[in-house]
């Protein structure tokens, strides 16, 4: 299976139309167009490609990420993904 990471930085390239390889793990969110409702859009992507739903309030969470990484440590927690290796 693919990292969260990857499918999470297709996702935000796909719903905010900007070219996936500008993303970083600093990349801010609010920069690259993630709204509420891209965040919105984001989590179901994400719930449709891993076949499984995230927990209720995950949502409502994500006004705490403010990067790339932010969100890809809260969605690697939300579906009890093992988080990447630390370089």
């Amino acid at each position: 299976m693919r990292g969260i990471e990857n499918l999470l930085k297709e996702s935000i390239a796909q719903v905010c139309a900007v070219d996936v390889s500008a993303l970083t793990p600093g990349s801010r969110l609010a920069d690259i167009g993630v709204d509420s409702l891209a965040s919105a859009e984001v989590l179901v992507d994400l719930e449709i490609r891993l076949g499984q739903q995230l927990p209720a309030g995950t949502l409502r969470n994500l006004e705490h990420a403010h990067t790339l990484a932010d969100l890809t440590a809260m969605l690697e927690a939300a579906f009890a993904v093992k988080p990447r290796a630390s370089p």
